[in-house]
């Protein structure tokens, strides 16, 4: 997985123009392309696959964060008709603060695939304002910061078997598990939580949560993590 470069973050961005028109929605204009893995009032994931050759609609996207799980050669045609092409690499991860209307088309030889973390709302949450007890800080062996900006810090956590990270919190996050196992939950009261987290499970909090985890499994667990900062509402 790699960090985000300036450059490949201005290529990225620069694809895309804002518009006040009425949304359109890429998994309605295309659902061959785009496949919604979870939706609620605050998030909404999708999964995104091209395959060679396979173009999208043009269609908005809510201000997103952007992993590529496997990175090839893409067209971004704008609305104006203007074409720029991209090459964004596998592992790169991406912020666009933007509401951008664009049509993409895979012109590699592999299959795309992305997913998208579209934060449809902000808002602020009880006690986000004081200190967390940060993962990086406190389990640097288990959590890689891996983009960061004035509006979402992305984390990779990965657990070999058996690893244990330290009580640590959370605000407001959405998390993808790149590779699932078994999981243990210990919260500060004591109470345990067994869990079996399949390859791409999606979920979504809005408080803050405090907790250690564990993987009890036989192979490395990893989860992307975007945590939302706090954001006065739009």
């Amino acid at each position: 997985m790699l960090k985000i470069t300036v450059p490949i973050l201005l290529v990225f961005i620069i694809s895309c123009t804002g518009s006040k028109e009425k949304p359109l929605y890429p998994e309605i204009v295309s659902p061959d392309v785009y496949k919604v893995l979870l939706e609620n009032d605050d998030i909404k994931v999708l999964e995104v696959t091209f395959e060679p050759g396979q173009s999208d609609k043009m269609h908005d996207h809510y201000p997103a964060t952007v992993y590529i799980m496997q990175g090839g050669n893409a067209q971004v045609t704008l609305p104006d008709g203007s074409i720029n092409e991209i090459r964004p690499p596998t592992g790169l991860i991406v912020h666009n603060p933007g509401k951008p209307r664009h049509q993409v088309k895979n012109i590699g030889d592999n299959i795309i695939k992305i997913i998208l973390f579209e934060r449809k709302t902000t808002h602020t949450i009880s006690g986000a304002e004081k200190k967390l007890i940060l993962p990086e800080e406190v389990s640097p062996d288990v959590y890689q910061v891996m983009f960061e900006d004035d509006e979402v810090k992305v984390l990779l956590a990965t657990f070999a078997p058996g690893q244990s990270d330290n009580m640590h919190e959370h605000a407001v996050i959405t998390y993808y598990a790149v590779k699932g196992g078994k999981l243990k939950n210990t919260l500060p009261d004591g109470t345990l939580k067994k869990m079996e987290v399949a390859d791409g499970f999606v979920g979504h909090g809005s408080s803050i949560v405090k907790h250690q985890m564990q993987n009890t499994g036989e192979d490395t667990v990893q989860v992307l993590i975007v945590e939302h900062k706090k954001l006065k509402p739009t």
